[in-house]
């Protein structure tokens, strides 16, 4: 009897397991996703900030070209630039400055009288021609050559300003001189001119 009590109370909880897995409870709804949920409304526009101040015009039409003289010496020396093609040299301005190895400073060539940095000074030619900038030494005052040595030479810049209009009688060269006048630079002055185009000392 004890066997048979045993018996069906192991059947009737293995009926009751049975029963209990195989019940299946409904469906739920599906949550929300994050995705499909309603939107939000739009926030307001913030207000305009103030115009700013128009920068100064780029002068993506000037090039300056940089050279290293210290180790060049004799009475004419000559660079290499591919730029100052034919319609260049009729039509651009081209302006030259040679630095003087002692102080620093940057003069303008060609010219009258140029002090070396060592106590000497030399009248400078300078002569553009297809694809080349020479520069050329003469005793003061005479057409004498007078070879420098290396030594007195440091850096070279030469600057070219595209001409970008015409103006009838006058050349391209004399619209950028008088652009530059009228704005008060003094073409004389690299840092004037240096400063005027927004180019690196």
């Amino acid at each position: 009897m004890k066997n048979a009590m045993k018996l069906s109370k192991y059947l009737l909880m293995s009926l009751l397991m049975v029963f209990i897995v195989s019940c299946n409870g409904e469906d739920g709804e599906d949550g929300l996703d994050g995705i499909n949920g309603t939107q939000g409304p739009a926030g307001t526009n913030g207000e305009d900030g103030a115009d700013g101040t128009n920068g100064q015009d780029g002068n993506a039409n000037v090039v300056a070209y940089t050279f290293n003289l210290s180790a060049e010496s004799g009475s004419s020396i000559s660079t290499d630039i591919p730029a100052l093609t034919q319609d260049a040299i009729d039509n651009d301005l081209i302006i030259g400055y040679l630095q003087n190895s002692q102080s620093g400073t940057y003069y303008p060539i060609p010219a009258g009288v140029w002090p070396n940095g060592t106590g000497g000074f030399y009248d400078i030619a300078v002569d553009v021609a297809l694809g080349k900038y020479w520069l050329h030494f003469y005793q003061v005052g005479e057409q004498t050559f007078n070879p420098i040595s290396n030594v007195e030479l440091g850096t070279l810049k030469v600057v070219i300003a595209e001409s970008s209009s015409t103006i009838a009688g006058k050349s391209n060269k004399e619209n950028i001189h008088t652009k530059l006048k009228s704005a008060g630079v003094d073409i004389n002055d690299y840092y004037a001119v240096m400063d005027y185009f927004g180019m690196e000392y």
